[in-house]
């Protein structure tokens, strides 16, 4: 598992897996990780 991009300002829950590339401003939580939502 590698290359997977994290971006600026974001919020990741405990014990959330991060198997994509994350955009700007997001938050995700989940198994696999989902964006809830975005930060303005």
């Amino acid at each position: 598992m590698g290359g997977i991009t994290i971006g600026n300002n974001v919020t990741i829950g405990a014990n959330a897996v991060v198997t994509k590339p994350i955009p700007d401003n997001a938050i995700v939580a989940g198994v696999p990780t989902k964006i809830l939502r975005t930060k303005e």
